[in-house]
């Protein structure tokens, strides 16, 4: 049957004939020496044979012409193979020491150069390879004219073919550039003949836009030189201009932007009035520090400084930039720039803000805890709550009293706050004991150095933790272990005489690591946001509601919550679900107690100390919590607060009978309407709701005093005419809460009435959010839609949805996606709306839409995001897996945009030790893929071998790109020493401990 298939030689090109040569040909192609030649020896020539004569066919020359110009107008391509640069830049005929210059060529020439020099990187897998300028290649399809001459008998179909250019065509006096490819190729085509620059399409569109708004935000700064504004959004835009359709700029682009920006802040500067200085300087100095050296930049923060020395938000910008410039850090001339802040700040015409004061002081000791001088910070917060918390009302009397009272207290080291039998420096103390009584192990020589020096100096971090008495055996020898009165009494003059108490204690409290009090204030966010605070707290425990998916939906949410870093708005419920957790800042538990105690019992009048206090117990002291409650309530025996926390701890306890007798009880001391009896009426309804029991829930919010008959229970609802009674009364409070600005009562009646409605109607969840939604547009309306109350009804709206869906039969994703998705946009880094998001969009992984509405929101602006916002980030990343479409590259490409230098987690200690523990983990993953593998016989490395490799090489890069970015953080050097020993040799573990040295971090091992 094969010999029936038809071959088409007829197909087949007819062989060319072979060009005859000319005598001329063979006579240039010998020397002119020989040239005069006589007739006999031209007879004894033997004549070239046709096969000598084809050899040669490359090097005669053609006068006469290539055949096939006449026949196609050109040379015929079939003939000529594609031209082709073979052996990575060598050129065909010259010698091998010879290369193409690949920066000096171009399309219409070459230039070669010795290839002897230093190799060249290949273009397509160069790192370094040029971008900035270049256009962007796209396959589309060739939008040519077409033309149609008249005299033809027919009309071309399609335009597809590439139709060739004849000679004629070009116009008198035009010729084609030279082209060193030849070939009649245009040389202004690109290489891919099916690739076409896409500029003078959509490009040049975006870029004429672009241009033009531009232009009109500079044409408006010339018309209005004095609006700072105009100035602010010119500026913002040159990013825009910059980047056109990058994702972000990288280094070398955001230098270029910063000298772009630099040029006008300071034209701003002269043509803006004084009081719009600041947001400028600030502007200014930032992106100084990606333009300029650091000492161009301390000396520009220095004039600054001069012509604003009170500005709170210049000295911060300034402490930022001391404490995290590598080259310039010191830690003794860090903490003396901390001290002249201070001190500008009360030398200040009108005095500071107590609340920057105590940010900066929290700032101060938090850097001098994490330089190794762990003593001297907190002997710092025991003199300043000694002396302004705990006899506060003999220092508010007299300003001017002298501090040599407290100096003998000081130095005489009875008893300090914190320490066993502490009672007040002006009291007598029960009881004395050395808080220090610990003994440190002796060196053993048989081990290596560093193997000592890592045992010894964590030995030494752990166990000197309290400042030291001259009776202390451990640490006698170490000079900065005792702290004297001299070494604290600057610091003491720093506080204002009329400091409140719970700012105070707050500020020691963000010192610790551990959640604000249970209240709402402005300082806030500035004092747990500050990226240089390491210490963050973290909940712990989720609600967990009795219903069909209650473990679904209510696990979800606690995994996405279990992470170090946490931002909400901490109410008296959220703080007994909170950790406390001292292991950042190494201080007992028993320590902070004793604080907490001695704070509530000298300051019985502030019952938010008792809530707290109740709280901590209730995590760490299960078991005397309830001796501690009745001792509060004996001294304040008739406080709402109180009793509302007292009930939290039974029902912490999981004893409901007595929680509910605690709430009933309580609510029949007070009327309805004030904040305690709000917050009492809200945790009894909750109590009932925990347990699934609606119908209780609803009777307990038709009783307001707390007092509910037993005919009044069962499966039988209140009257449609009462319910109504108590709506109309809940939203009298609401509204006269919200005319008075008593927002937090106008929160948690609204999450009653919005509860009222859903359990009247029968589950209704749409008529309870809209109850909701009420308020979220009065806030808007008033323009605080932004505020720390309405982050508060936020956060009641994902608690009733997290009940919502743990009792009712079907709930549609989109009721939760809908109803969070808003309040994400305004809290981007709260960390309850976004844990309840993930648990919702858990089973549309492919959607990806918490991905999505981070990066919309959270991730969008590294101003706007906090720690926690990168922190819930990464941990969601980890969380999905490789079947989620998560993988090791893009948690770390996380990481790399969250410690970016123009990111709000840059200086974050918490990010980058959890960023170099991921790559630490990684190389673990590699090295036990590769432990059963065995070497190969030819002793070449493989694959797995460059895997670790790289592994190991990233665990190092990370450190030093932290190490850079935390200069001050000595627990983060530490890494080096232990989790990570096993990647640095002993010559690179000597150059950290130097480091150390020359940045004056606290070292309790010396090295010889």
């Amino acid at each position: 049957m094969a010999s029936n298939i038809p071959k088409f030689a007829s197909f087949r090109p007819k062989p060319k004939v072979a060009p005859e040569p000319t005598a001329e040909t063979q006579s240039c192609d010998q020397p002119s020496g020989k040239s005069r030649t006589n007739k006999s020896n031209k007879a004894n020539e033997v004549p070239e044979t046709k096969a000598n004569i084809v050899q040669s066919k490359l090097y005669f020359s053609d006068r006469r012409g290539d055949a096939d110009v006449l026949r196609y107008g050109s040379l015929n391509r079939s003939d000529i193979p594609p031209y082709r640069r073979i052996g990575y830049g060598y050129v065909l005929g010259l010698s091998l020491d010879q290369k193409i210059d690949r920066e000096r060529s171009s399309q219409n020439k070459i230039y070669v150069t010795p290839a002897t020099r230093q190799r060249q990187e290949r273009l397509l897998t160069s790192k370094h390879a040029p971008k900035d300028g270049t256009r962007m290649l796209r396959v589309v399809r060739p939008e040519g004219k077409q033309y149609v001459n008249e005299g033809d008998d027919f009309i071309p179909v399609s335009s597809g073919r590439k139709r060739r250019r004849d000679s004629r065509e070009y116009l008198e006096g035009e010729t084609p550039a030279l082209d060193y490819r030849g070939i009649g190729r245009d040389a202004q085509q690109a290489l891919d003949p099916d690739t076409q620059y896409d500029s003078d399409t959509e490009d040049t569109s975006i870029v004429a836009e672009l241009t033009k708004k531009n232009s009109e935000l500079l044409r408006h700064t010339r018309e209005c030189p004095h609006d700072v504004e105009a100035w602010l959004n010119f500026i913002e835009y040159q990013e825009a201009m910059l980047a056109f359709d990058r994702f972000e700029l990288n280094e070398t682009l955001r230098q270029r932007l910063a000298d772009v920006r630099i040029p006008i802040y300071e034209e701003a500067l002269k043509n803006v009035r004084s009081d719009h200085h600041t947001i400028l300087y600030l502007g200014l100095l930032r992106e100084a520090q990606w333009s300029w050296n650091a000492v161009k930049v301390s000396s520009k923060f220095a004039e600054v400084l001069v012509k604003q020395p009170a500005s709170p938000v210049l000295w911060l910008k300034y402490l930022d930039f001391v404490q995290s410039s590598f080259k310039e850090f010191k830690y003794e001339s860090c903490r003396e720039t901390f001290r002249h802040c201070l001190s500008s700040f009360l030398a200040a015409a009108k005095g500071a803000d107590a609340g920057i004061i105590l940010h900066v002081i929290i700032r101060m000791t938090v850097m001098i805890h994490e330089a190794g001088y762990q003593e001297l910070a907190l002997a710092i917060w025991q003199a300043i709550l000694e002396l302004h918390v705990i006899d506060k009302p003999a220092m508010g009397a007299n300003e001017a009293q002298p501090l040599s009272e407290f100096e003998q207290y000081w130095e005489t080291e009875t008893p300090r706050i914190g320490e066993l039998g502490a009672s007040g420096w002006r009291k007598p103390p029960s009881e004395f004991r050395s808080p220090n009584n610990a003994t440190l192990r002796s060196h053993d020589p048989s081990t290596s150095v560093f193997d000592t020096f890592q045992i010894h100096e964590t030995e030494a971090i752990e166990k000197l933790r309290y400042p030291g008495r001259t009776t202390d055996q451990a640490g006698e020898e170490d000079a900065f272990h005792m702290i004297f009165f001299t070494d604290i009494e600057d610091y003491l003059k720093f506080i204002p005489a009329q400091t409140p108490s719970a700012l105070l204690v707050e500020a020691f409290l963000c010192f610790c690591g551990l959640p604000p009090l249970p209240r709402i204030a402005d300082h806030q966010r500035a004092w747990w946001n500050d990226t240089f605070l390491s210490h963050v707290y973290k909940q712990t425990s989720v609600e967990s509601p009795t219903g069909r998916r209650a473990s679904l939906l209510v696990n979800g949410v606690a995994r996405y919550s279990a992470y170090d870093t946490t931002s909400m708005q901490i109410t008296t419920d959220l703080l007994f679900d909170c950790a406390f957790s001292l292991k950042s800042v190494r201080l007992s538990t028993d320590f902070v107690r004793r604080v907490l105690k001695l704070v509530a019992t000298e300051r019985a009048n502030e019952e938010i100390f008792g809530e707290y206090l109740l709280a901590f117990e209730s995590r760490h002291y299960p078991t005397e919590v309830v001796k501690t409650a009745k001792q509060l309530l004996k001294a304040r025996p008739t406080s709402q607060r109180l009793y509302h926390a007292y009930g939290l701890v039974e029902l912490h306890r999981n004893k409901l009978d007595k929680a509910n007798q605690v709430f009933s009880m309580a609510l029949s001391m007070d009327g309805m309407g004030s904040l305690a009896s709000m917050m009492l009426l809200h945790g009894w309804v909750w109590t009932a709701l925990l347990t699934g029991d609606e119908v209780q829930a609803l009777w307990r919010l038709v009783s307001h005093n707390g007092k509910i008959s037993t005919k009044q229970g069962g499966s039988v609802r209140p009257s449609n005419d009462r319910l109504q009674d108590v709506r109309l009364a809940i939203s009298d409070i609401c509204e006269k809460a919200l005319l008075r600005q008593d927002f937090q009562t106008a929160v948690i009646g609204t999450s009653l009435l919005a509860l009222l409605t859903y359990l009247s109607k029968f589950r209704d969840a749409e008529a309870s959010l809209a109850v909701h939604r009420g308020l979220c547009q009065w806030f808007t309306s008033h323009n605080i839609s932004t505020c720390a109350y309405a982050e508060l009804n936020a956060q009641a709206i994902a608690r009733f949805l997290t009940y919502h869906v743990s009792q009712a039969a079907i709930v549609k994703p989109a009721l939760i996606r809908s109803a969070i998705e808003p309040l994400i946009e305004k809290f981007p880094s709260n960390t309850i709306l976004l844990s309840l998001y993930a648990a919702n969009e858990a089973r549309f992984a492919i959607d990806d839409r918490v991905r999505g509405i981070m990066h919309q929101n959270s991730l969008q602006s590294s101003d706007a995001t906090s720690v926690a916002g990168w922190s819930f980030a990464i941990h969601y990343e980890t969380l999905r897996g490789e079947v989620g479409g998560s993988t090791s590259h893009s948690i770390r490409a996380l990481y790399k945009r969250a410690t970016n230098q123009d990111s709000s987690g840059a200086h974050s200690p918490v990010l980058w030790m959890s960023y170099v523990r991921f790559e630490i983990l990684q190389l673990h993953l590699e090295q036990a893929k590769t432990s059963n593998k065995k070497p190969r016989k030819d002793r070449n490395r493989r694959t797995w071998d460059d895997r670790l490799e790289e592994a190991e090489t990233r665990v190092k890069e990370t450190f030093y790109a932290g190490l850079r970015s935390l200069p001050w953080c000595k627990s983060f050097v530490m890494l080096a020493f232990t989790d990570a020993k096993s990647v640095f040799d002993e010559e690179e573990l000597w150059k950290l401990y130097k480091v150390m040295q020359e940045k004056e971090l606290r070292i309790y091992v010396e090295l010889d």
